[in-house]
């Protein structure tokens, strides 16, 4: 009878010990929207600066040039405006 006590209780304990993870609350992560356009907004900066790189050196033809830093010039303002529409930051509202 004690046996069967024991091999109950160990067997209660270990399936509270495995189940408790399934109950307790998970905190979500709160990701600000601007990160993703900041994130793009410094990766165009960085194209720009190897464009310009690439153009000083000879690699392109000012044809190819002009094009390319043209798209990347739209690209960047529309994140700019992005950026300029997002709402700010958890921490800077009032």
């Amino acid at each position: 009878m004690i046996e069967t006590a024991l091999v109950l209780l160990v067997a209660v304990l270990s399936a509270a010990y495995l189940l408790a993870p399934a109950f307790r609350r998970l905190e979500v992560p709160v990701t600000d929207p601007r990160d993703a356009l900041e994130t793009a907004h410094a990766a165009a900066l960085r194209s720009l600066h190897d464009l310009e790189l690439d153009w000083g050196t000879g690699k392109l033809s000012e044809d190819d040039y002009r094009t390319q830093r043209a798209a990347l010039e739209a690209e960047l303002a529309a994140i700019v405006r992005r950026l300029a529409d997002a709402p700010a930051p958890p921490a800077l509202r009032s």
